[in-house]
């Protein structure tokens, strides 16, 4: 069993597909921090060309609730939240080959195993077959405080506004932009998690999960 969660940032993927995870025991694979990862490596080894990191990836280990990445022997998972790493996954994520590559990567590294995928596109390009793809959505004020109490819990700064400006702005630049558009799978249930605690949203998948017929 495949199942895919998409979201905006801030719209509580992560939260809830971890907690998904756990429950179902299934494999957690979060899209995003391999993103990141492959950033990461890119800045340090200085490549001028992004898929040339398809020739020495990263190790990615996805386990219940957790993914893990190491690089040269050693575990980089905890290295990979900075601002300069979130610019740097999005600049090579803009470019179509390396989106391809990576699609690959992700699909090759679950095989025909069970999963529990979540970022930005996991049910509309990466796991376009999974049985169950969910959406999750929230407004932006709502995901705008959501950020700014993470920063704040993690001892940094966060001004709303700011916060919120940036993700009105990057919403924008994601649904407009010409190659992989930021969207809901056409078959993805959508779910707005502005009133509803983590819990609650993985109650409402697990009941999907059972209309489904899955064991």
């Amino acid at each position: 069993m495949k199942i895919a969660i998409d979201g905006p940032a801030g719209s509580g993927k992560s939260t809830v597909a971890r907690k998904l995870s756990q429950r179902l025991g299934l494999p957690y694979l979060n899209t995003g921090l391999v993103y990141r990862a492959f950033a990461y490596i890119y800045r340090e080894e200085g490549l001028e060309n992004p898929i040339l990191l398809f020739e020495k990836p990263p190790l990615v280990e996805i386990l219940p609730a957790e993914t893990r990445v190491f690089y040269k022997g050693r575990e980089i998972s905890q290295l990979l939240g900075s601002e300069d790493v979130g610019k740097t996954a999005s600049e090579i994520a803009s470019l179509p080959a390396f989106r391809e590559r990576i699609n690959e990567f992700f699909r090759s590294l679950v095989g025909e195993g069970q999963v529990v995928a979540e970022g930005r596109d996991a049910g509309t390009h990466i796991f376009p077959d999974a049985p169950l793809k969910i959406f999750l959505t929230a407004s932006a004020e709502e995901r705008a405080r959501r950020r700014c109490e993470q920063l704040m819990a993690q001892g940094i700064p966060a001004n709303y506004q700011e916060v919120l400006r940036a993700i009105v702005e990057r919403d924008e630049r994601d649904k407009n932009r010409p190659l992989y558009p930021f969207r809901p799978a056409e078959d993805a249930i959508v779910i707005d998690t502005t009133s509803l605690s983590p819990e609650e949203v993985v109650e409402k998948i697990l009941s999907l999960f059972s209309y489904k017929g899955e064991p």
